[in-house]
This record gives C-alpha cells, structure tokens and sequence, in this order.
C-alpha cells in the first residue's frame, strides 16, 4: 500500500496540536454529546507537559545518531486518545533527534487508512508507520507498548475485577514511571531491524 498520498496530506506536530486545540474549543462551546472535551482537555495537558519535560537520554540521542534515516513517520491519532498523549510527543522528540520527518493524520478522517492498520480487528490509536522512500511501510508501532497492552489484556479478562476507571488509573501511573524509555526502545527496535 503506497502511502506517500495521506503523507502529503498530513499534518505536523505543531498543526496537529492546533488542531487538536481547535477541537477543545468547538466541543466546548457547541455540542459534545460523547463529553469528549474532557478528554481533549487532559490530553493536551499531558502534551504540554511531555513537551516540555520529557528530554531523550544523551545514551539514546547517541542510539539514533547511528541509525540510516532514510525513512519518514506517519502516525494515525486522535486528540481524545489518552496513548496518543503520551506516545506522539515523544515519537515527534526521537523524530526530531533522527531529523526524520513526521506527519499525523486523525483517525476518524480517514478510515480507509486506520482500517488498514488494524489492531486485533480494533482502530486502536496511535499507529506509527515508518515508511520508504516509495511510501510503502517498512515498520509499525502501537497502539501502545508491550506493558501497557499487558494492563489492557488484565482489564479485558477480568472487567468486573478490573474496571476501566481502575485500568486509566493505572495506565497513566505506568505511562508517568516509565518516562517514555518503552516507547523508544521498541520503536528503535523496529527502526533498527
């Protein structure tokens, strides 16, 4: 599947937050029938508050300087995701050490692609691609890390014991401990194979 079309059309990190902050403004003084401003609202909270905080090691700045960069990253993602809050800023820090280029595009404006990143049948979000210099995928990360799917693996198998409310509780705590180190080693990883 050439992807170069939806590359071109995507936005970058800067025009995605924009975008997501225009979002928070028209669910907010118009009609939010999902209560998805409270969503927006944290999220970009988060954001700012990786953007801001979350440094790369100088040991990874050192991993990604020896690394081919001959690709570029599109992320499928949404403003009301709580994984993309914490993932997309810190894929657009390791993007912007490698001096990769990287463009969003929003999930449910284009279910063409996202149904074509499917997770176990689901839209989970955010999906990063790598892809060649033909559009084409070379590798792909999401919709979290391999300890996060863990908890939700936990909260699916046990929904009364493990409510969802228990689940986010316990995902941010994860999301917050572990700094963002999860989400550069397995997309180095894929990066590097």
């Amino acid at each position: 599947m050439n992807l170069t079309a939806y590359f071109d059309q995507a936005l970058n990190y800067n025009d995605y937050l924009k975008k997501i902050g225009q979002q928070l403004l028209e669910l907010e003084n118009g009609d939010d029938p999902y209560d998805y401003a409270q969503y927006y609202s944290i999220n970009l909270k988060r954001i700012d508050r990786l953007n801001k905080n979350h440094e790369l090691s100088d040991k990874q700045i050192d991993k990604l300087s020896k690394i081919k960069t001959d690709f570029r990253l599109l992320t499928i993602s949404e403003g009301w995701c709580g994984d993309a809050a914490q993932i997309v800023p810190v894929v657009e820090k390791i993007a912007n050490a490698m001096a990769v280029e990287h463009r969003i595009v929003f999930r449910d404006e284009q279910p063409e692609l996202m149904d074509a990143f499917l997770t176990n049948g689901s839209r989970s979000i955010p999906i990063i691609i790598g892809l060649n210099e033909n559009g084409e995928e070379i590798f792909r990360f999401g919709p979290r890390p391999v300890e996060a799917m863990e908890l939700l693996k936990k909260a699916k198998e046990n929904p009364e014991g493990y409510d969802a409310d228990q689940f986010h509780k316990d995902l941010q705590v994860w999301y917050n401990k572990d700094k963002g180190n999860s989400i550069f080693d397995e997309l180095y990883e894929l990066i590097t194979k």
